[in-house]
């Protein structure tokens, strides 16, 4: 009896096992989950973030720094080119004028033709003139009585040497004048272009338009300072809303891919159910070295109102490719399983590269029909 009860309670036992193992079968079985391969057309997409700017837009950055001392405009305010858009602070430059002005004044005083000191240079020609002339004539009177041998050779030579430092006087008398005025010619030219110079400095200061259109943004505020140098020190965006177009900052390990002409899907925050198609036509063959991004522009056809600043997100259609295609969890170091029946069997597979939404490519090892295991 005894081992009848030990038979009933191994039998048992074996029953149970085979029922979980069983159990353990039809529950991986229920939990695995298959995806049965199809030919699809998918496309392969470089994601970007951007906005909407202006065509022909100019963003005015300072050539000089300094602090706002006024604004004349406010954005959406029209503008004609030359029209004066803000002022900088220039006391400095201001005040190197007046003193250039007053240069200039001192010098072309000076060489009025009735000026003092032309005035008085003449007149130091004039003494020397004089003093010549007077020495001449005792020359001149000493040379024939020193002919006919009624002077010595010494009285000769003592007057000759008066004639001739009487000469010399007055020569450099008349080079001191000559200098004098082409020196005081010299600084007019230089105070001139100084004058010139500082003119086009103080321009500077005045902040103007460079072309009609509308001050899409103001970038500054009175009392602000502002420094040429900084590379982000902008003072106004001016444009034309009329004229609008789309820029896409791409990333630079994608800017390769990205031709002229290539497909481009946008959307828009303002119509989140929509998305809007275009074609890229131009990127910059410069990148941003704080982002690491190169701008690309595109031509899009929104048919909506939009306006300039408004953030879009876009991805460009690198290519379109039909084929079989498998999710991403399905690939497992070149290997994928497949259901044969109840059966699951491990295959060789090449895919492409490219991730296309969760999906990668099969080149090689499927077929259309298949299943594949999830996991």
């Amino acid at each position: 009896m005894r081992f009848n009860k030990k038979r009933v309670l191994l039998f048992s036992i074996i029953f149970l096992l085979i029922a979980i193992s069983i159990f353990v079968f039809l529950f991986k079985s229920s939990k695995t989950e298959k995806y049965k391969l199809e030919k699809k057309k998918m496309v392969y997409s470089v994601y970007a973030s951007g906005y909407i700017d202006s065509a022909d837009s100019v963003v005015i950055k300072p050539e000089i720094s300094g602090y706002i001392e006024k604004i004349m405009v406010k954005e959406g305010q029209e503008v004609k080119k030359g029209q004066l858009l803000a002022v900088i602070s220039n006391d400095t430059v201001r005040e190197n004028l007046k003193d250039i002005a007053a240069q200039l004044a001192s010098v072309k005083e000076k060489l009025a033709p009735d000026s003092d000191f032309k005035k008085e240079l003449k007149h130091n020609i004039e003494i020397k003139k004089a003093i010549l002339e007077n020495v001449e004539k005792n020359f001149n009177r000493r040379k024939t009585l020193y002919e006919e041998e009624l002077i010595s050779k010494e009285k000769f030579d003592e007057i000759k040497r008066e004639y001739e430092v009487a000469k010399r006087d007055y020569e450099r008398q008349i080079n001191i004048y000559n200098d004098s005025i082409k020196s005081l010619n010299y600084q007019l030219e230089s105070l001139k272009a100084k004058k010139q110079a500082l003119k086009a400095e103080l321009d500077k200061y005045f902040i103007k338009s460079p072309i009609d259109g509308k001050i899409l943004r103001k970038f500054i505020n009175v009392g602000d300072y502002v420094n040429n140098i900084q590379q982000n020190s902008f003072l106004f965006s001016v444009g034309n809303e009329k004229n609008l177009e789309t820029v896409l900052l791409v990333d630079e390990e994608y800017i390769s891919m990205v031709k002229e002409g290539m497909k481009v899907y946008i959307t828009v925050d303002s119509y989140p159910k929509e998305v809007f198609e275009g074609k890229i036509k131009l990127f910059e063959k410069q990148s941003d070295r704080t982002t690491r991004t190169v701008k690309v522009k595109a031509d899009v056809n929104y048919g909506k109102p939009v306006f300039f600043g408004l953030t879009v997100e876009a991805n460009i259609i690198i290519k379109e490719v039909e084929g079989v295609f498998i999710p991403e969890s399905a690939y497992k170091n070149g290997y994928v399983e497949i259901l044969e029946g109840q059966k699951v069997k491990r295959v060789k597979v090449d895919i492409s590269p490219e991730r296309y939404n969760g999906y990668l490519h099969v080149i090689e090892g499927l077929k259309e029909g298949q299943e594949v295991v999830i996991k």
